[in-house]
C-alpha cells in the first residue's frame, strides 16, 4: 500500500524546525501503532506533519498488522529540503520517497504522478496541504502573487486529486485529505489571497465528498484547524492568546489520523470553532464586526511576518 504526501515549498529550515518536524513524525508513528478503529474496514491511515509553516504534508499508509507496509511519498519544489525530510522520516524506520514537483503546475503534477505510479506504486492516501500566504491587503498585493496563491492553494488540489482519484475509484480503496483552515469559513483582513483560496478549496472538497458517497472504499476528509504554531503565520496575534492559543502541529496530526481512521468528512479544530460557524449563521453582520474587533481578529495580521 502506498501514500502520497504533497508539499509545495520549503526553504532554509533551521535545525530547530527540523527537530520539530521529527517530533511530529514520532507522535504520528506512535498514533499509528495504536489499535485501529473498525479494523475490518480500515487498513490505511494517514497523517500530516509540518515544517516551518509551509506544511510539509505527510501521509502514512499502514497495514493494520504490518507496519513495514508503511510508506510515504513527499512532493516539493526544493530538493534539499525534501532530502532532509526523507532522512528524518527514514530515521523513524519508515520507507520514504520524494519527488520534486510544483503542484501549481498542472503538467508537472501529471508527469510526476505517472512517475510515482511507475517507480513506487499506487497512491492510497492523498493529502493536499500545499499552501502559501502573502499577508497583504488587496491593493498592496502583487498580481502575480495573487495568482500564485490560487494556483497552489486551490487549483493544485484539482490537479493532484484528478491525477490519483481515478485509480482509487478503480481499486475501490483510497482517501483524499485536505488540510484547509478555519479561515475558509471566517476570513480576516490582511490575508485576502489565502482566505479566498481556502474558501474555494473548502467548496471543492465539499462537492468532492458528496460525489464520493456512492463510491465504495473511497472517502474524503477536510480538516479546518485554527491558527497552528508554525512559521507560516509567524507574527499573527490575537487579543486573547491564552483563550485562543495556537494549535500544536502534533496535536493536529493526531486528530487528523483519527478523522481518517473513522472516515470523518469534516474536522474543525479546536471544537470551539463550531461556535464560530453557528454565530456566523445567526448573528447579523454588525454583531460579527464587533466580535472581530473585540477579539483582535480585525488587526491580527498587522504584525504578520510569516513566510510565503
Amino acid at each position: 500500500m502506498f501514500v502520497l504526501f504533497v508539499q509545495v515549498k520549503a526553504a532554509k529550515e533551521s535545525s530547530s524546525e527540523i527537530t520539530a518536524l521529527f517530533s511530529s513524525f514520532e507522535a504520528v508513528v506512535t498514533a499509528l501503532m495504536e489499535p485501529p478503529i473498525h479494523t475490518s474496514r480500515l487498513r490505511v491511515l494517514e497523517i500530516e506533519a509540518w515544517r516551518e509553516g509551509k506544511v510539509l504534508q505527510g501521509v502514512y499508509s499502514l497495514g493494520v498488522e504490518l507496519p513495514p507496509l508503511l510508506q510515504i511519498i513527499i512532493w516539493g519544489r526544493t530538493e534539499k529540503c525534501l532530502k532532509e525530510t526523507c532522512e528524518e522520516i527514514r530515521s523513524l524506520g519508515v520507507e520514504c520517497h520524494y519527488f520534486v514537483c510544483d503542484v501549481g503546475n498542472k503538467e508537472e503534477v501529471y508527469q510526476q504522478a505517472k512517475a510515482v505510479r511507475e517507480k513506487v506504486g499506487d497512491v492510497t492516501i492523498l493529502v493536499n496541504n500545499a499552501a502559501v500566504v502573502h499577508g497583504k491587503s488587496l491593493v498592496d498585493s502583487d498580481d502575480d502573487a495573487l495568482l500564485k496563491s490560487q494556483h497552489i492553494n486551490t487549483l493544485g488540489q484539482f490537479w493532484t486529486t484528478k491525477a490519483f482519484l481515478p485509480r482509487m475509484l478503480e481499486l475501490q480503496h483510497g482517501h483524499i485529505v485536505c488540510m484547509n483552515s478555519v479561515l475558509a469559513l471566517s476570513a480576516i483582513p490582511g490575508a485576502i489571497d489565502y482566505c479566498t483560496s481556502k474558501s474555494s478549496s473548502f467548496a471543492f472538497m465539499e462537492s468532492l465528498t458528496l460525489g464520493l458517497l456512492d463510491c465504495p472504499g473511497v472517502n474524503a476528509t477536510t480538516v479546518l484547524p485554527f491558527h497552528t504554531s508554525t512559521e507560516m503565520f509567524h507574527g499573527m496575534k490575537t487579543r486573547f492568546p491564552k483563550l485562543f492559543p495556537p494549535l500544536k502541529p502534533d496535536a493536529v496530526a493526531r486528530r487528523t489520523v483519527e478523522a481518517v481512521r473513522t472516515n470523518q468528512a469534516l474536522l474543525l479544530l479546536p471544537w470551539t470553532m463550531h461556535l464560530l460557524v453557528i454565530m456566523k449563521s445567526v448573528l447579523p453582520q454588525t454583531a460579527l464586526e464587533e466580535i472581530y474587533r473585540f477579539t483582535g481578529s480585525y488587526v491580527c495580521m498587522d504584525s504578520f511576518k510569516g513566510r510565503t
